[in-house]
Protein backbone atom coordinates (compact mmCIF):
# COMPACT_ATOMS: atom_id res chain seq x y z
CA UNK A 1 0.00 0.00 0.00
CA UNK A 2 1.05 3.39 -0.99
CA UNK A 3 1.63 6.05 2.35
CA UNK A 4 0.63 9.77 2.42
CA UNK A 5 4.21 11.99 1.80
CA UNK A 6 2.54 15.31 3.20
CA UNK A 7 0.02 16.74 4.40
CA UNK A 8 -2.02 17.23 1.20
CA UNK A 9 -2.07 13.69 0.79
CA UNK A 10 -3.43 12.94 3.93
CA UNK A 11 -6.38 15.16 3.60
CA UNK A 12 -7.29 14.69 -0.31
CA UNK A 13 -7.11 10.57 0.82
CA UNK A 14 -9.88 10.86 3.70
CA UNK A 15 -7.23 9.97 6.31
CA UNK A 16 -7.61 13.33 8.00
CA UNK A 17 -9.18 12.76 11.57
CA UNK A 18 -9.29 16.60 12.49
CA UNK A 19 -7.87 16.54 15.54
CA UNK A 20 -5.34 19.44 15.03
CA UNK A 21 -2.66 18.76 15.95
CA UNK A 22 -1.07 19.40 12.37
CA UNK A 23 -1.63 23.50 13.05
CA UNK A 24 0.10 22.86 16.64
CA UNK A 25 3.20 21.12 15.44
CA UNK A 26 3.43 23.94 12.07
CA UNK A 27 2.14 26.93 14.10
CA UNK A 28 -1.10 28.72 13.33
CA UNK A 29 0.50 30.99 11.18
CA UNK A 30 1.01 28.11 8.24
CA UNK A 31 -1.79 25.98 9.50
CA UNK A 32 -5.18 26.34 10.64
CA UNK A 33 -8.24 23.85 11.58
CA UNK A 34 -10.87 25.35 9.47
CA UNK A 35 -14.51 24.28 9.35
CA UNK A 36 -15.48 22.54 5.81
CA UNK A 37 -18.94 23.04 5.03
CA UNK A 38 -21.01 20.35 4.04
CA UNK A 39 -20.46 18.48 5.32
CA UNK A 40 -19.35 20.09 8.64
CA UNK A 41 -15.65 19.27 9.26
CA UNK A 42 -12.45 20.41 10.80
CA UNK A 43 -10.14 20.10 8.04
CA UNK A 44 -6.40 22.20 8.05
CA UNK A 45 -5.81 24.91 5.67
CA UNK A 46 -2.19 25.12 5.00
CA UNK A 47 -1.60 29.34 4.69
CA UNK A 48 1.94 29.47 3.52
CA UNK A 49 3.95 26.07 2.07
CA UNK A 50 5.12 23.59 4.64
CA UNK A 51 8.84 22.90 4.67
CA UNK A 52 10.18 19.19 4.29
CA UNK A 53 11.20 19.10 8.28
CA UNK A 54 7.62 20.16 8.93
CA UNK A 55 5.89 17.96 6.86
CA UNK A 56 8.13 14.79 8.02
CA UNK A 57 6.84 16.08 12.13
CA UNK A 58 3.41 16.57 10.65
CA UNK A 59 3.63 12.85 8.89
CA UNK A 60 5.36 11.57 12.15
CA UNK A 61 2.82 12.80 14.89
CA UNK A 62 -0.54 12.64 12.80
CA UNK A 63 -2.88 9.73 13.96
CA UNK A 64 -4.51 9.73 10.74
CA UNK A 65 -1.55 8.57 8.89
CA UNK A 66 0.47 6.86 11.58
CA UNK A 67 -0.71 4.33 14.59
CA UNK A 68 1.63 2.44 16.56
CA UNK A 69 1.19 1.85 20.04
CA UNK A 70 3.93 2.74 22.12
CA UNK A 71 6.37 -0.74 22.89
CA UNK A 72 7.69 1.11 26.45
CA UNK A 73 9.51 -1.28 28.71
CA UNK A 74 7.27 -1.89 31.96
CA UNK A 75 4.35 0.62 30.41
CA UNK A 76 2.11 -2.56 30.52
CA UNK A 77 3.99 -4.90 32.76
CA UNK A 78 4.15 -8.92 33.22
CA UNK A 79 0.68 -10.07 34.39
CA UNK A 80 -1.11 -7.35 31.38
CA UNK A 81 -3.67 -9.85 29.38
CA UNK A 82 -4.73 -9.25 25.68
CA UNK A 83 -7.14 -9.63 23.54
CA UNK A 84 -6.80 -10.04 20.19
CA UNK A 85 -10.17 -7.79 19.38
CA UNK A 86 -9.82 -5.15 22.30
CA UNK A 87 -6.24 -4.88 22.97
CA UNK A 88 -3.99 -4.86 26.90
CA UNK A 89 -6.17 -4.69 29.62
CA UNK A 90 -5.61 -5.72 33.93
CA UNK A 91 -8.79 -5.39 34.97
CA UNK A 92 -12.33 -4.44 33.66
CA UNK A 93 -15.13 -3.32 35.99
CA UNK A 94 -19.01 -2.17 35.52
CA UNK A 95 -19.88 0.85 37.32
CA UNK A 96 -20.22 4.67 37.33
CA UNK A 97 -19.29 7.98 39.11
CA UNK A 98 -20.36 7.83 42.84
CA UNK A 99 -21.40 11.91 42.83
CA UNK A 100 -25.33 11.92 41.85
CA UNK A 101 -24.97 14.92 40.35
CA UNK A 102 -21.92 13.48 37.83
CA UNK A 103 -23.38 10.28 37.28
CA UNK A 104 -26.76 12.17 36.04
CA UNK A 105 -25.46 14.71 33.93
CA UNK A 106 -22.70 12.99 32.01
CA UNK A 107 -22.76 11.07 29.61
CA UNK A 108 -23.27 6.82 30.25
CA UNK A 109 -21.66 6.13 33.78
CA UNK A 110 -20.18 9.49 34.24
CA UNK A 111 -16.68 7.49 34.73
CA UNK A 112 -13.74 9.89 32.71
CA UNK A 113 -15.69 13.34 34.28
CA UNK A 114 -14.88 11.75 37.77
CA UNK A 115 -11.76 10.33 37.04
CA UNK A 116 -10.85 13.92 35.88
CA UNK A 117 -11.88 15.67 39.16
CA UNK A 118 -9.60 13.01 41.05
CA UNK A 119 -6.58 13.50 38.80
CA UNK A 120 -7.05 17.06 39.84
CA UNK A 121 -8.02 16.83 43.61
CA UNK A 122 -5.65 14.52 44.14
CA UNK A 123 -3.09 16.77 42.70
CA UNK A 124 -1.69 14.07 40.29
CA UNK A 125 -2.03 16.72 37.38
CA UNK A 126 -2.16 20.57 37.21
CA UNK A 127 -4.94 20.46 34.54
CA UNK A 128 -6.93 18.35 31.98
CA UNK A 129 -6.82 18.81 28.42
CA UNK A 130 -10.35 17.41 26.93
CA UNK A 131 -13.14 19.33 24.84
CA UNK A 132 -16.11 21.00 25.70
CA UNK A 133 -19.09 22.77 23.78
CA UNK A 134 -18.69 26.48 22.70
CA UNK A 135 -19.56 28.94 25.03
CA UNK A 136 -20.76 30.87 22.02
CA UNK A 137 -21.68 28.36 19.32
CA UNK A 138 -22.76 25.16 21.43
CA UNK A 139 -23.58 22.93 19.01
CA UNK A 140 -19.84 22.83 17.78
CA UNK A 141 -16.81 21.49 19.94
CA UNK A 142 -13.37 23.27 21.18
CA UNK A 143 -10.81 21.92 23.14
CA UNK A 144 -10.92 22.64 26.42
CA UNK A 145 -8.66 22.87 29.70
CA UNK A 146 -9.62 21.98 33.21
CA UNK A 147 -7.85 23.18 36.36
CA UNK A 148 -10.55 22.08 38.45
CA UNK A 149 -13.92 20.42 39.28
CA UNK A 150 -16.24 22.87 38.18
CA UNK A 151 -14.15 23.24 34.70
CA UNK A 152 -14.11 19.87 34.02
CA UNK A 153 -18.29 19.54 34.30
CA UNK A 154 -18.46 22.20 31.83
CA UNK A 155 -16.85 19.23 29.62
CA UNK A 156 -19.12 16.59 30.66
CA UNK A 157 -21.18 14.95 28.29
CA UNK A 158 -20.59 13.31 24.86
CA UNK A 159 -19.48 15.33 21.94
CA UNK A 160 -20.66 13.64 18.54
CA UNK A 161 -19.44 16.56 16.39
CA UNK A 162 -16.49 17.40 15.05
CA UNK A 163 -12.95 18.58 17.78
CA UNK A 164 -9.69 19.54 17.50
CA UNK A 165 -8.36 18.66 20.93
CA UNK A 166 -4.78 18.49 20.20
CA UNK A 167 -5.16 21.72 18.37
CA UNK A 168 -2.25 23.77 20.89
CA UNK A 169 -0.88 20.45 22.46
CA UNK A 170 2.55 21.63 21.80
CA UNK A 171 1.86 25.03 23.69
CA UNK A 172 0.63 22.51 26.74
CA UNK A 173 4.20 21.14 26.80
CA UNK A 174 5.66 24.83 26.73
CA UNK A 175 3.86 25.14 30.07
CA UNK A 176 6.07 22.80 31.74
CA UNK A 177 3.33 21.26 34.02
CA UNK A 178 1.83 17.83 34.54
CA UNK A 179 -1.21 17.29 32.79
CA UNK A 180 -4.02 14.37 31.39
CA UNK A 181 -4.96 14.32 27.85
CA UNK A 182 -9.10 12.44 27.84
CA UNK A 183 -10.49 12.39 24.01
CA UNK A 184 -10.95 10.11 21.34
CA UNK A 185 -8.61 7.32 20.75
CA UNK A 186 -7.49 8.80 17.88
CA UNK A 187 -5.98 11.87 19.52
CA UNK A 188 -4.39 9.56 22.24
CA UNK A 189 -2.38 8.32 19.43
CA UNK A 190 -1.38 11.23 18.16
CA UNK A 191 -0.19 11.76 21.66
CA UNK A 192 1.61 8.63 21.47
CA UNK A 193 2.75 9.40 18.10
CA UNK A 194 4.41 12.97 19.71
CA UNK A 195 6.97 10.91 21.90
CA UNK A 196 9.21 10.19 19.01
CA UNK A 197 8.95 14.40 18.10
CA UNK A 198 9.02 15.90 21.53
CA UNK A 199 10.52 14.67 24.53
CA UNK A 200 8.26 16.27 26.90
CA UNK A 201 5.75 14.09 26.56
CA UNK A 202 7.08 11.21 28.57
CA UNK A 203 8.29 13.79 31.27
CA UNK A 204 4.39 15.82 31.24
CA UNK A 205 1.39 13.27 30.03
CA UNK A 206 0.87 11.71 33.31
CA UNK A 207 -2.17 10.01 32.38
CA UNK A 208 -4.38 9.53 28.43
CA UNK A 209 -7.95 8.34 28.88
CA UNK A 210 -10.60 7.80 26.31
CA UNK A 211 -13.87 6.27 25.55
CA UNK A 212 -14.95 3.63 22.84
CA UNK A 213 -15.77 5.47 19.92
CA UNK A 214 -18.35 4.24 17.30
CA UNK A 215 -17.06 7.43 14.82
CA UNK A 216 -18.36 10.63 15.43
CA UNK A 217 -20.82 12.66 13.13
CA UNK A 218 -20.43 14.88 11.09
CA UNK A 219 -21.40 18.26 12.12
CA UNK A 220 -24.37 18.76 9.39
CA UNK A 221 -26.26 15.38 11.09
CA UNK A 222 -26.30 18.52 13.92
CA UNK A 223 -27.99 20.75 11.88
CA UNK A 224 -30.61 18.12 10.59
CA UNK A 225 -31.44 17.59 13.37
CA UNK A 226 -32.27 21.11 14.24
CA UNK A 227 -34.71 21.30 11.39
CA UNK A 228 -36.34 18.34 12.26
CA UNK A 229 -37.34 19.54 15.43
CA UNK A 230 -38.33 23.17 14.02
CA UNK A 231 -35.62 24.46 16.20
CA UNK A 232 -36.28 28.51 15.10
CA UNK A 233 -32.90 30.50 13.95
CA UNK A 234 -30.80 27.35 13.34
CA UNK A 235 -27.25 26.94 14.79
CA UNK A 236 -27.08 31.05 15.91
CA UNK A 237 -29.81 30.79 17.89
CA UNK A 238 -28.77 28.31 20.65
CA UNK A 239 -28.08 29.04 23.97
CA UNK A 240 -26.68 25.18 24.74
CA UNK A 241 -26.56 22.06 22.57
CA UNK A 242 -25.99 18.55 24.00
CA UNK A 243 -25.96 15.17 22.46
CA UNK A 244 -26.62 12.75 25.20
CA UNK A 245 -26.67 13.24 29.05
CA UNK A 246 -28.96 14.07 32.16
CA UNK A 247 -30.07 10.15 32.15
CA UNK A 248 -28.91 7.58 30.14
CA UNK A 249 -28.60 8.08 27.20
CA UNK A 250 -30.54 10.94 27.51
CA UNK A 251 -32.11 12.99 25.06
CA UNK A 252 -30.83 15.30 22.45
CA UNK A 253 -31.18 19.06 23.73
CA UNK A 254 -31.10 22.08 21.98
CA UNK A 255 -32.00 25.11 23.64
CA UNK A 256 -32.23 28.25 22.07
CA UNK A 257 -31.28 31.71 23.51
CA UNK A 258 -34.87 32.66 24.72
CA UNK A 259 -35.24 29.36 26.60
CA UNK A 260 -36.88 27.17 24.08
CA UNK A 261 -36.49 23.24 24.71
CA UNK A 262 -36.34 21.00 21.74
CA UNK A 263 -35.24 17.28 22.49
CA UNK A 264 -35.05 14.33 20.24
CA UNK A 265 -34.87 10.72 21.56
CA UNK A 266 -31.08 9.59 21.07
CA UNK A 267 -31.86 6.45 19.17
CA UNK A 268 -33.69 8.69 16.67
CA UNK A 269 -30.98 11.20 16.31
CA UNK A 270 -28.24 8.59 15.29
CA UNK A 271 -30.95 5.59 13.46
CA UNK A 272 -34.22 8.98 12.04
CA UNK A 273 -34.95 9.56 8.57
CA UNK A 274 -32.03 11.44 7.81
CA UNK A 275 -29.57 9.11 9.20
CA UNK A 276 -25.78 10.28 10.22
CA UNK A 277 -22.63 10.58 7.79
CA UNK A 278 -18.70 10.45 8.68
CA UNK A 279 -15.41 10.87 7.87
CA UNK A 280 -14.01 7.44 5.61
CA UNK A 281 -11.40 7.08 8.09
CA UNK A 282 -13.43 6.23 10.96
CA UNK A 283 -14.68 2.96 8.64
CA UNK A 284 -10.61 2.25 9.37
CA UNK A 285 -9.77 2.78 12.39
CA UNK A 286 -7.43 -0.13 14.48
CA UNK A 287 -8.67 1.57 17.59
CA UNK A 288 -11.70 2.43 18.30
CA UNK A 289 -11.53 1.07 22.19
CA UNK A 290 -8.96 3.29 23.55
CA UNK A 291 -5.83 0.74 23.08
CA UNK A 292 -3.62 2.89 23.52
CA UNK A 293 -4.63 4.29 27.09
CA UNK A 294 -3.99 4.36 31.15
CA UNK A 295 -7.87 3.97 31.24
CA UNK A 296 -10.39 3.61 28.52
CA UNK A 297 -13.92 3.40 29.13
CA UNK A 298 -17.04 2.24 27.02
CA UNK A 299 -20.81 2.24 27.45
CA UNK A 300 -22.11 -1.18 29.01
CA UNK A 301 -25.03 -1.21 26.22
CA UNK A 302 -27.30 -4.29 27.22
CA UNK A 303 -26.85 -6.69 24.48
CA UNK A 304 -24.50 -4.41 22.78
CA UNK A 305 -27.04 -1.35 21.76
CA UNK A 306 -28.50 1.52 23.33
CA UNK A 307 -31.87 2.05 24.87
CA UNK A 308 -34.14 4.52 25.18
CA UNK A 309 -35.12 3.52 28.67
CA UNK A 310 -33.55 4.65 31.79
CA UNK A 311 -31.45 1.69 33.08
CA UNK A 312 -29.09 3.57 35.32
CA UNK A 313 -26.46 4.20 33.40
CA UNK A 314 -23.46 2.50 33.89
CA UNK A 315 -20.37 2.02 32.01
CA UNK A 316 -17.34 -0.17 31.40
CA UNK A 317 -13.68 0.70 32.72
CA UNK A 318 -10.56 -1.09 31.33
CA UNK A 319 -7.69 -0.64 32.87
CA UNK A 320 -4.80 -0.84 30.34
CA UNK A 321 -1.47 -0.25 31.82
CA UNK A 322 0.19 -0.52 35.56
CA UNK A 323 -0.40 3.55 36.09
CA UNK A 324 -3.82 3.04 34.99
CA UNK A 325 -4.27 0.35 36.62
CA UNK A 326 -3.52 1.69 40.02
CA UNK A 327 -5.45 4.87 39.28
CA UNK A 328 -8.73 3.18 39.36
CA UNK A 329 -7.48 1.07 42.57
CA UNK A 330 -7.30 4.98 43.95
CA UNK A 331 -10.23 5.68 42.92
CA UNK A 332 -12.72 2.98 44.07
CA UNK A 333 -10.80 3.23 47.19
CA UNK A 334 -11.65 6.60 47.70
CA UNK A 335 -15.10 6.38 46.15
CA UNK A 336 -14.97 8.01 43.38
CA UNK A 337 -16.44 5.33 41.20
CA UNK A 338 -18.90 2.54 42.24
CA UNK A 339 -17.84 -1.01 40.39
CA UNK A 340 -17.84 -4.50 40.29
CA UNK A 341 -15.35 -6.43 38.73
CA UNK A 342 -16.03 -8.50 35.91
CA UNK A 343 -13.50 -9.00 32.34
CA UNK A 344 -13.01 -8.50 28.93
CA UNK A 345 -15.92 -10.83 27.96
CA UNK A 346 -18.35 -8.02 28.91
CA UNK A 347 -16.19 -5.83 26.49
CA UNK A 348 -17.41 -8.42 23.74
CA UNK A 349 -21.20 -8.18 25.20
CA UNK A 350 -21.95 -5.13 25.20
CA UNK A 351 -19.38 -3.77 21.98
CA UNK A 352 -19.60 -6.25 19.80
CA UNK A 353 -19.72 -3.64 17.00
CA UNK A 354 -15.95 -2.79 17.37
CA UNK A 355 -14.65 -5.79 17.68
CA UNK A 356 -16.44 -6.54 13.72
CA UNK A 357 -14.50 -3.36 13.45
CA UNK A 358 -11.55 -4.54 14.45
CA UNK A 359 -11.55 -8.17 13.32
CA UNK A 360 -12.30 -6.62 9.61
CA UNK A 361 -9.09 -4.27 9.59
CA UNK A 362 -6.93 -6.16 7.73
CA UNK A 363 -9.71 -6.81 4.89
CA UNK A 364 -10.53 -3.41 4.49
CA UNK A 365 -6.95 -1.97 4.25
CA UNK A 366 -6.25 -4.44 1.55
CA UNK A 367 -9.30 -2.85 -0.12
CA UNK A 368 -7.46 0.30 -0.29
CA UNK A 369 -4.63 -1.58 -2.02
CA UNK A 370 -6.80 -3.24 -4.23
CA UNK A 371 -7.73 0.42 -5.56
CA UNK A 372 -4.34 1.39 -6.20
CA UNK A 373 -4.98 3.94 -2.97
CA UNK A 374 -3.42 5.77 -0.28
CA UNK A 375 -3.80 4.67 2.92
CA UNK A 376 -1.94 4.75 6.78
CA UNK A 377 0.56 3.48 8.67
CA UNK A 378 -0.78 1.15 11.61
CA UNK A 379 2.03 -0.63 14.14
CA UNK A 380 2.05 -2.85 16.94
CA UNK A 381 -2.35 -3.10 17.01
CA UNK A 382 -2.50 -7.09 16.67
CA UNK A 383 -4.50 -6.84 13.54
CA UNK A 384 -3.38 -10.62 12.32
CA UNK A 385 -4.72 -12.15 15.48
CA UNK A 386 -7.85 -10.07 15.29
CA UNK A 387 -8.37 -10.85 11.69
CA UNK A 388 -7.54 -14.99 12.36
CA UNK A 389 -10.68 -15.06 14.59
CA UNK A 390 -12.75 -14.80 11.63
CA UNK A 391 -13.69 -16.74 8.80
CA UNK A 392 -13.11 -16.23 4.82
CA UNK A 393 -16.31 -14.67 4.34
CA UNK A 394 -16.19 -12.49 6.53
CA UNK A 395 -13.19 -10.83 5.40
CA UNK A 396 -14.84 -10.91 2.07
CA UNK A 397 -17.69 -8.73 2.86
CA UNK A 398 -15.34 -5.65 4.79
CA UNK A 399 -13.01 -5.85 1.53
CA UNK A 400 -15.99 -5.53 -0.81
CA UNK A 401 -17.62 -2.49 1.44
CA UNK A 402 -14.33 -1.18 1.54
CA UNK A 403 -14.10 -0.97 -2.10
CA UNK A 404 -17.37 0.04 -2.77
CA UNK A 405 -16.80 2.62 -0.42
CA UNK A 406 -13.58 3.48 -2.77
CA UNK A 407 -15.57 3.58 -5.54
CA UNK A 408 -17.85 6.14 -4.44
CA UNK A 409 -15.11 8.31 -3.61
CA UNK A 410 -16.08 8.69 0.20
CA UNK A 411 -12.28 8.69 0.60
CA UNK A 412 -11.75 11.56 -1.29
CA UNK A 413 -11.97 15.20 0.32
CA UNK A 414 -10.09 18.86 -0.73
CA UNK A 415 -8.23 20.99 1.02
CA UNK A 416 -10.19 24.12 2.55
Amino acid sequence: MNHPRSLREIVENGLCVGCGLCQSIAGGDRVEMTMVDPPGRLRPRIKTPLDDQTEQAILAGCPGALIDEPVVPGRHGADVKVDASFGPWHRVWKGHASDPEIHHMASSGGALTALGIFLLETNKVDFVLHVAASKEKPMRTERHLSFDRAQVLEGAGSRYGPSSPLIDFTEQLDKGKPFAVIGKPCDISGVHNMRKVDPRVDELVKYTMAFSCGTFADLQCSRWMLDRQGVPGGEDNLSLFRYRGYGCPGPTRAVTKDGQVFDEPYLEFWYGPHGWTHQFRCKICPDPTGEMTDISISDAWPGGGPTEEEWGGSCLFISRTLKGDALMQEAIDADVVTVDETDIAALHECQPHQAVKKDGMNARLQAIADEGGIGPVFRNVRLDEAAAQRDTEFHEQNRAGTRERIRKGVNRESLP
